[in-house]
């Protein structure tokens, strides 16, 4: 099937990629206002990865072989660099960490996730935690939508907002714009340029045909299966669409 010819798909594409968000990007303050949002994105991006590698790979004792080498090798890959990249100085972090440090290295405020994550740890419920956590109210339906979809969708629901449900096209504008945003403020974005490159070695040529693939085997030719993997790919880019209109009015507000 050619996903890319879903009229309500592309205008949702499109929308992201011209959303004014990005024109207010300005300055170190309204990035790192983005940053403290969009760190929920990258966290909550692992739950949609673990759960497809749960239901294509073996993740049971006593082992079996999955039965699609493929795909296998597919999601084992892409957790091999999100959960465990080159950190650029010798050792290696999950791209949640990394993203982390980068916002550190711009003094963006990190409070409420580091306290997220301290509350997962201590096993409080993940709604519970991210209340107490005081996360950002707009980024509550976004990850919950994401969880709750990892913990309880369907393969190819999850393939489908996985492959077709994030927006992929951040990293090159992103990186445009802190070139922008550095040189006029005389300022260095090393960590996160690195982050965002790496991003895009990682999510090149091999990656998005196989993942491609990996979501239309899930469907199986199913109509039916496909109609709702459309529908879990536009309710997550509507979810994106969403977070990017209530950071805007943070920017603005």
């Amino acid at each position: 099937m050619n996903w890319n010819n879903d009229s309500q798909l592309v205008a949702l594409r499109n929308q992201l990629v011209n959303h004014r968000l990005y024109q207010l990007l300005d300055s170190p303050k309204s990035i790192c206002i983005f940053m403290q949002h969009h760190v929920w994105c990258v966290w909550d991006f692992q739950s949609l990865l673990k759960a497809l590698q749960i239901k294509l790979t073996c993740m049971e004792i006593p082992w079996l072989p999955s039965p699609d080498p493929l795909t296998r090798r597919l999601i084992n890959e892409i957790v091999l660099g999100e959960e465990s990249d080159e950190d650029g100085i010798g050792g290696y972090l999950s791209h949640f960490e990394l993203y982390l440090k980068a916002m550190q290295e711009m003094h963006a405020d990190t409070k409420a996730i580091n306290e997220f994550i301290i509350l997962l740890r201590k096993g409080i419920p993940f709604e519970e935690s991210l209340i107490k956590s005081q996360a950002p109210p707009c980024i509550i339906p976004f990850v919950t939508q994401t969880v709750k979809l990892a913990q309880a969708g369907s393969l190819h629901s999850i393939a489908a907002a996985f492959t077709l449900g994030r927006e992929d096209l951040l990293p090159d504008l992103f990186l445009k714009i802190l070139d922008k945003v550095a040189d006029q403020f005389n300022i260095s974005y090393s960590i996160l340029n690195y982050y965002l490159k790496r991003h895009i070695e990682l999510d090149g040529d091999e990656h998005g045909p196989m993942a491609i693939a990996m979501l239309d085997k899930a469907c199986g030719g199913s109509k039916q299966k496909e109609e709702e993997a459309l529908q879990s790919a536009r309710s997550s880019l509507q979810a994106r669409l969403d977070l990017w209109n209530a950071i805007c009015n943070q920017i603005e507000g």
